[in-house]
């Protein structure tokens, strides 16, 4: 009685809260606009207010928020169509699409099963112990697949078929915790490995532009990966584990057992083809600092071939009969708020007026540091980390003159901001991973809110004492 009364609660507080949301939405649209604001800034406002709620509390499915959002934006004249929609051009969302059809060929194929067949005597036996097997594979990907999308749209059908043989059917507690492992550990800590994430890319090109300002990969690794990255992705098999860790419910075989299942059956054309077609786009991926060519075209190429009728591993129809566009729509809908915040001047209005408010002063150190992470964290909040540093990198030069910090640790400082996130929405390839394996956006606080009080009270601390010993931060 007192779990379905607990339940109820939670859900109405969802209600709530979005419910706040759409009002507070409503509000801001139809009050009168402050002097210095534009009206289109507010509308922006009033949506992005209205968006955020419902990603946050997911009341209604996350593709259906965006379609929401794009609809409204374009309905209000908040910005041009072609801005509201940029998600469907931005390269982002075709490389969701190439892992979706790579994905259903590494489930459909048996290539994942057997993957998981041959790893799975030499993972621990106890939930805390393949969490943490699962969280370090999923890390080290981060230093050879530069495209975070990539990345989860690998692992993910991995790890659902690593969860269905140990014991973790659909719908279990146990399962979301692999895939959240996975979706965690495979983004968070690759935010400290410099062509890993599209917000590192970003704050280079952008530092590089505006300010001739190069960072090497060395520097920025050895700044932001011993903290920020490998105990951040240390405690997270412990959260994991502690949120969701459950026995298995189904039997498990023994190792023996298990060992020699993994070489059982002899390879099909489709497993042999489409290991041939991962590697390859494996291959493409890490070494486009060479190329140059896309992620999201190696990923779409490999999702052509897979396809092709004769020759690949999937027929045709997969598309309109297996594949959930669902993470397709959420994706471009994240992106297109960005690009309406950045449009509208949103991003560059809340980052100014919070620049202003948090009270930046020489020789405030530790104080200046968490205030230049607020900052990046309340402008993330609104654009979504990928726009992040377009808003963020312009302030850096007044940072700095408020600071009397040098300008490459004002824009290093950033980094931290994008490490420790409160919500799911606001790293895209989070949300495709929880996507595709079947997580919902709650299951996911579950994780990320006490992973965020730690990064808090414990990460940023001792991230700032790190960079001071190496002397970035003042």
């Amino acid at each position: 009685m007192a779990e379905g009364a607990s339940k109820d609660t939670r859900i109405d507080l969802r209600h709530m809260i979005a419910a706040l949301a759409a009002f507070a939405a409503i509000g801001l649209y139809a009050v009168p606009t402050p002097p210095g604001i534009p009206e289109p800034t507010m509308r922006a406002l009033a949506l992005t207010v209205l968006a955020i709620g419902l990603y946050a509390t997911a009341v209604i499915p996350g593709y259906f928020t965006s379609i929401i959002y794009m609809f409204l934006v374009v309905l209000l004249a908040v910005a041009p169509p072609a801005v509201a929609f940029s998600g469907f051009h931005s390269s982002a969302v075709w490389l969701v699409f190439g892992g979706l059809v790579i994905g259903q060929g590494v489930q459909q194929s048996g290539l994942g099963a057997r993957a998981v067949r041959s790893m799975i005597a030499y993972f621990p036996t106890s939930y805390l112990g393949t969490v943490t097997a699962i969280a370090s594979v999923s890390g080290m990907m981060g230093f050879i697949i530069p495209s975070a999308v990539g990345r989860v749209s690998l692992l993910v059908p991995i790890v659902l078929a690593l969860a269905d043989r140990i014991g973790h059917p659909p719908g279990s507690r146990g399962r979301a915790g692999f895939v959240i492992a996975a979706a965690g550990a495979t983004t968070i800590p690759a935010f400290a490995i410099l062509p890993a994430n599209v917000p590192n890319i970003g704050l280079i090109g952008a530092a590089e532009s505006i300010y001739k300002v190069s960072f090497t990969y060395g520097e920025y690794l050895a700044l932001n990966f011993p903290v920020l990255g490998l105990l951040g992705l240390a405690i997270m098999p412990v959260l994991i584990a502690w949120r969701f860790g459950e026995p298995p419910q189904t039997t498990v075989k023994p190792a023996a057992d298990r060992a020699e299942d993994g070489g059982a059956t002899a390879w099909s054309r489709s497993e042999r083809l489409l290991l041939a077609i991962v590697m390859v786009a494996i291959a493409l991926w890490a070494t486009d600092f060479l190329h140059r060519i896309s992620p999201a075209w190696v990923a779409l190429g490999a999702a052509v071939i897979c396809l092709t009728p004769r020759i690949g591993v999937l027929p045709a129809s997969v598309i309109v009969e297996k594949l959930n566009f669902g993470p397709w729509f959420f994706v471009a809908g994240i992106i297109g708020m960005g690009a309406v915040a950045t449009h509208a001047g949103l991003g560059t209005q809340i980052a100014e007026r919070l620049l202003a408010a948090v009270g930046l002063a020489p020789g405030a150190g530790f104080a200046n540091f968490a205030a230049i992470v607020g900052l990046g964290m309340g402008v993330g909040l609104v654009t979504t980390l990928p726009a992040a540093p377009a808003i963020m990198t312009p302030l850096a030069s007044a940072i700095a003159d408020a600071t009397g910090w040098p300008l490459e640790s004002v824009l290093l400082a950033q980094v931290p901001s994008w490490m420790v996130f409160p919500l799911p929405y606001l790293v895209p390839p989070v949300v495709v991973a929880i996507a595709i394996g079947g997580v919902t956006m709650a299951q996911m606080m579950r994780f990320l809110f006490p992973y965020f009080l730690f990064g808090l009270l414990v990460l940023l601390p001792l991230q700032y004492v790190w960079g001071r010993l190496l002397g970035y931060y003042p």
